[in-house]
């Protein structure tokens, strides 16, 4: 298994409440979203990233009760890239069970 391969089951392993997924599914864009608002709003940057750090921190504390990740390892890029390919894929899920929801959908009769 390559590097990634294994930080991203580490990290999977690690959040597996819905508390935590869904701190992670908001906080973790807020982050990335940070680093180009910071281009163009210094404030809304900071703003972003440290409300998102926050989000994830109290996933960890109210819902996971572990540690971040990336506490292990600050500097290693394979647990931020985890992060996003995380939360991508609970989206992902997100959306396609709603697609399928309402593609299954079927109206009530009035």
């Amino acid at each position: 298994m390559d590097k990634l391969a294994q930080e991203r089951a580490k990290y999977a392993s690690r959040h597996t409440t819905i508390g935590c997924k869904v701190t992670h599914m908001i906080g973790v864009p807020m982050i990335a979203l940070s680093l180009p608002v910071l281009f163009f709003n210094r404030r809304g940057a900071l703003t972003l990233f440290g409300a998102g750090w926050v989000l994830q921190f109290a996933g960890h504390l109210i819902f996971e009760k572990n540690s971040p990740v990336f506490l292990e390892d600050p500097l290693n890029p394979y647990t931020y890239a985890a992060a996003l390919l995380f939360v991508q894929d609970e989206w992902l899920t997100v959306f396609l069970t709603m697609h399928d929801l309402l593609r299954n959908h079927k109206p009530s009769a009035h």
